[in-house]
C-alpha cells in the first residue's frame, strides 16, 4: 500500500513540477526521508497525505484511491508486440508451460509414492 501511495504522490508532484526538496520542506522532513516515502520504504500518515493533497490542490482521494487500471499481462504483451511476432512467442510459452506441468505432475506423483513408502 505504501508503495502505491508513494508512487502516486511522486506522479502528482512531478505533474506539478515541484521538487522533492520543496515537498520535504513542506512536511518538515529531510529530502532523503521524503524520497523513501515516495519509494514506499516508510509509512505515511493520513495527516501527511492531507498536507500533500492540500499543497498540490488535489483531494486526498487523488492520492489514496486505486483508480489506476491494471492490465492483464497478456493484454500488455499483445499491445506491445507485433502481431507477426506473437505466434512463435506464444507457441514457445505454451511449450514451456507443458514441460512445467509435466514436471509438476511427476513431482506430485513421486511425493505421493514417497508418502506411501514411509
Amino acid at each position: 500500500m505504501s508503495y502505491a501511495i508513494g508512487r502516486r504522490i511522486r506522479e502528482l508532484r512531478e505533474n506539478h513540477k515541484i521538487s522533492q526538496e520543496q515537498m520535504a520542506d513542506l512536511l518538515g522532513t529531510s529530502r532523503q526521508r521524503y524520497s523513501r516515502l515516495e519509494k514506499g520504504q516508510v509509512d505515511i500518515s493520513f495527516i501527511m497525505i492531507k498536507r500533500i493533497a492540500d499543497f498540490l490542490g488535489v483531494p486526498t482521494s487523488a492520492i489514496t484511491s486505486a483508480e489506476e487500471e491494471r492490465k492483464e499481462l497478456v493484454t500488455l504483451f499483445i499491445e506491445k508486440s507485433n502481431a507477426e511476432d506473437i505466434i512463435p512467442l506464444v507457441s514457445k510459452v505454451e511449450e514451456i508451460l507443458k514441460v512445467f506441468h509435466a514436471h509438476e505432475k511427476l513431482y506430485y506423483q513421486m511425493k505421493e509414492r514417497d508418502s506411501f513408502e514411509n
